[in-house]
């Protein structure tokens, strides 16, 4: 019995689960194919679940009343043809508890009422409110009694009947157009309705897929995890009979691929990409750290590889000044040099991808070079002297260490502004140096050779000038020359011979620094008052004296005085001299002051202010004097001719020099007058003019800060200084 009811809720709850099936797939196909419009706002889940539950209700309500009036037309149709009543319809219960219980006294007309409260709501508000015409055609039919209810609003007599008919041109015109644009809008629609329903669907259709997918491949992942458990449990036992677990191995694997095929291909579809993708970051790499170089062929012997053509031109010029510097020996300079000029080393190129690490600089292919071009070569640190080379040594710091002691003897008792240094510019080139007597020094012979000491060679039995010349790179004249009272025919075993010359290779340089404060004096400024006769002076400001710091370098070079330089910095400005002396003299406007001991007028005569002097200021070299009036008020004051002469210059303009006049006095001598008010200027080019002869006006055009003139004095194309021809 237990098992027949469990068959039957079973197949309860397999109806139930198949209705809610079909009612949401009907729900589905309304919202997909319903007249609403297609674009429709985003919902969220909830909100979602809510509108599917409210229309499943609104179906299973429509279905119990067409039951209830299924039910009541056969009730009728006994009832009319007097026939016994029909066996009473078991009432189906409401498949969810939104429908109230139905009392038997109720009729069905009553019955069917409640059914249209619950689906529709309350009568009241059901009549309230307005039909919504949902189809096209009774919008149509509506538009058109709409018209026929303006034209019947017309009364067809003599007065209105030209608006009527104008009326219905005009309506005529309106229908014929809005079906031609509804065409049209209905043809640009028709294809993006399409494509976004495809869209929509696609999108749904993919995240089902994605769910199912999910969820089948988790449950494949369990099924796959508990067999591999089992596989390593068999595989285990498998081992006490060795010769079975080939075939058990064999069996998992074939098993895993033929349960398994969606878990191993959905395991294929996101390792792929992963592996893709760490392909890509790890050919980023690798291209990141390569690069395309040329290798570098000498002699059919590879040197290495270097990023382009420039830098074996580099080390080709390096090869030819270590070479050049006689390091090496003659021969071998000679032939290698030629060789360079010539056939351009014999170098050729490959291009090859190598690393980036594998690239190298000008210095080590100069080096490779040479290795290969000199015989006996070894690693050691040049030493260069002014560029010339002296020798090599095998440490560096052993080189540093010779050169330093020989600076700390000068360096005893020094004061704090004495500099100790070489006098020549001392380099340590690290490189390929022949290795032989003449060439490789220790610490020892290197100081002596650098102080000035000659080299020693003790002879044996066997030498002979020849051979000593050639041990030590010199010729037989050079090492008769270091010893002119020795006689090479008899050379005994045991003497010593000079092998090098006594000159000192460095200089030692002393540089002494002193500094001392001493006074400026003042400069005297002439200031003319055109109110003043000619012969009046007074001192207006008595002058100051500034004071600066001077700086005095002195160097000597092995304690010979070479060169001294001095450096002022102002530490007060001097204040300058001012005297007033009157030039008051004037005829028809022509100027005629009291000229200068070098012939040259004032000017400007009413300007005898110098606001900025000849020579360097903040702003640069001034090649003029700037004059303004005491106490303010020199625009449009007369400027005139300083000496007699031609005019070669008028400018007008406003910037530089501004409105300015440039007078030829004949002798060499030229004088500028610059900055003169725009239209004041009252001569030309070519025109002669006379000493005090007015030429213009005071201003500020041009590159100026206030009104002045600017004057100069120009002497064969040279500006100098006007104060020492105007006062």
């Amino acid at each position: 019995m237990d098992n027949e009811n469990k068959k039957v809720n079973s197949a309860d709850n397999n109806r139930q689960n198949s209705f809610d099936e079909i009612i949401d797939g009907f729900y589905d196909l309304t919202s997909l194919y319903s007249d609403a419009p297609k674009k429709k706002p985003q919902r969220s889940r909830e909100e979602e679940l809510r509108l599917r539950e409210e229309k499943r209700r609104e179906l299973e309500m429509q279905a119990i009343k067409e039951d209830i009036e299924r039910r009541y037309s056969l009730q009728l149709e006994t009832a009319q043809n007097n026939a016994q009543p029909a066996e009473k319809v078991e009432k189906r219960k409401p498949l969810t508890n939104l429908m109230p219980e139905i009392d038997e006294r109720e009729t069905v007309r009553e019955e069917l009422d409640r059914i249209d409260e619950i689906i529709y709501g309350p009568k009241a508000e059901k009549e309230t409110e307005e039909p919504v015409i949902k189809s096209r055609f009774f919008r149509k039919k509506k538009k058109v009694a709409q018209a026929a209810e303006v034209e019947e609003s017309f009364n067809l007599d003599e007065h209105n009947a030209f608006y009527v008919y104008f009326y219905r041109f005009g309506d005529c015109i309106y229908r014929f157009l809005a079906v031609i644009f509804g065409f049209i809008f209905k043809l640009i629609k028709a294809p993006f309705v399409r494509i976004f329903r495809y869209i929509s669907s696609s999108t749904e259709n993919t995240k089902i897929k994605a769910r199912k997918s999910l969820k089948s491949t988790l449950r494949e992942t369990v099924r796959f995890r508990n067999e591999i458990k089992n596989g390593m449990k068999a595989i285990k036992a498998a081992f006490k009979k060795p010769s079975t677990l080939p075939h058990v191995i064999a069996h998992y694997i074939k098993t895993a691929f033929k349960l398994h095929d969606n878990l191993l291909k959905s395991a294929i579809n996101i390792l792929l990409p992963i592996g893709a993708l760490a392909v890509f970051i790890l050919t980023i790499n690798y291209w990141n750290s390569v690069t395309y170089a040329l290798e570098v062929i000498y002699k059919d012997q590879s040197l290495g590889y270097i990023s382009d053509e420039s830098v074996y031109i580099e080390a080709r010029k390096l090869v030819n000044d270590r070479l050049n510097s006689g390091a090496y020996s003659t021969e071998t300079v000679e032939e290698t040099v030629a060789g360079s000029q010539g056939t351009n080393l014999n170098a050729n190129y490959a291009l090859t991808l190598v690393s980036i690490d594998e690239l190298n600089d000008a210095q080590t292919i100069s080096d490779k070079i040479i290795e290969s071009e000199v015989d006996n070569l070894t690693h050691a640190c040049g030493i260069y002297i002014d560029g010339k080379f002296v020798c090599a040594i095998k440490n560096e710091a052993d080189a540093k260490t010779v050169f330093d002691n020989i600076l700390e003897q000068y360096k005893v008792d020094i004061s704090s502004n004495v500099f100790i240094g070489f006098n020549e510019t001392i380099d340590y080139v690290q490189g390929l140096y022949p290795n032989n007597a003449s060439s490789m020094l220790d610490a020892s012979k290197l100081e002596e050779l650098i102080s000035g000491v000659p080299m020693q060679h003790i002879t044996s039995e066997t030498d002979t000038a020849e051979s000593i010349a050639e041990f030590y790179k010199i010729s037989v004249e050079q090492l008769k020359t270091y010893n002119p009272s020795y006689d090479f025919d008899n050379i005994k075993s045991g003497d010593s011979v000079v092998v090098s010359s006594s000159d000192k290779l460095i200089s030692i340089r002393k540089t002494v620094v002193s500094t001392a404060t001493k006074e400026v004096d003042f400069k005297t400024e002439t200031t003319r008052d055109a109110t003043k006769y000619s012969g009046y002076r007074s001192i207006k400001r008595k002058g100051v004296k500034g004071t600066e710091k001077v700086t005095t370098t002195q160097i000597f070079v092995d304690g010979v005085l070479e060169k001294v330089t001095e450096d002022t910095e102002p530490i007060t400005e001097p204040i300058n001299e001012i005297v007033v002396i009157g030039t008051k003299t004037s005829f028809n406007g022509v100027y005629i002051g009291t000229a200068s001991k070098k012939g040259f007028l004032w000017p400007a005569p009413s300007c005898h202010y110098v606001s900025s002097a000849y020579g360097w200021r903040s702003r640069g070299w001034h090649t003029g004097i700037d004059l303004v009036k005491a106490g303010g008020g020199a625009n449009g004051t007369p400027v005139i001719a300083s000496r007699s002469g031609r005019v070669e210059v008028v400018q007008r303009s406003n910037s530089g020099y501004g409105n300015m006049v440039l007078i030829n006095h004949g002798d060499g001598y030229k004088t500028r007058y610059a900055h003169m008010i725009t239209g004041s200027m009252t001569v030309s080019v070519g025109e002669y003019v006379e000493a005090g002869q007015t030429i213009g006006k005071v201003g500020s055009t041009g590159n100026s800060t206030g009104p002045h003139l600017h004057f100069e004095v120009i002497y064969n194309g040279e500006t100098y200084n006007p104060a020492n021809y105007i006062y």
